[in-house]
């Protein structure tokens, strides 16, 4: 068998200048591709690092214990309530009329409010079944707070000048003649202390 031998005067063929643009262009996506998947990674590594800093915390859960509520701000001061105000009455005699005092007390545990306004502090004058004055009759709708310290007592006077009165305060109302009195004073509708008995003439 004959084997034929390379002629040594015969030149290697090159590739073309067509072959050598597919290769650059290739070599040159190439090189694109990588540097845009490094881009890419660094870009989500930041934004993650970013989002991870800016996102808010979230508080830590809190078992309820069923704890009351907290106590109101110390600038605010609740109304009192009925169960801890008590008073006691005195019925001194003025003129045709008499002067009550009524002292009142705070057995609750924080200073409270309370009106003592002739419509809210309702004192009554009764003789037998005849209802003779109210303090209520001629009170309008004017309140007059008083802040009670805690078992402090605070004195109230209010006064009737032996005349009568009736619902909607007419005038001219007639004075109220000699006799036994029985006088009662109430908080808001609740009865306020004992009942007083005096005499008038």
């Amino acid at each position: 068998m004959t084997r034929s031998t390379p002629d040594p005067t015969r030149r290697p063929t090159r590739p073309s200048a067509a072959v050598y643009r597919r290769r650059r262009a290739v070599a040159l996506l190439l090189l694109l591709l990588v540097v845009a998947g490094v881009a890419w990674g660094v870009t989500t590594l930041l934004g993650n690092r970013g989002a991870a800093a800016d996102a808010p915390v979230e508080p830590a859960a809190v078992e309820s214990t069923g704890t009351p509520s907290p106590a109101p701000s110390p600038g605010h001061v609740a109304v009192c309530a009925a169960e801890d105000v008590t008073a006691q009455v005195a019925v001194e005699p003025s003129g045709t009329g008499v002067s009550v005092e009524v002292s009142m007390r705070n057995s609750g545990e924080v200073p409270c409010l309370v009106d003592v306004a002739p419509g809210a502090l309702v004192t009554e004058i009764e003789s037998g079944s005849d209802a003779v004055w109210s303090s209520a009759h001629c009170a309008g709708d004017a309140t007059e707070e008083l802040l009670l310290d805690t078992g402090a007592t605070t004195p109230v006077t209010v006064s009737w000048d032996g005349h009568r009165s009736a619902e909607g305060c007419p005038d001219e109302q007639p004075q109220a003649g000699p006799g036994t009195y029985r006088l009662a004073v109430a908080l808001d509708g609740a009865p306020l202390g004992e009942n007083e008995v005096f005499t008038l003439g």
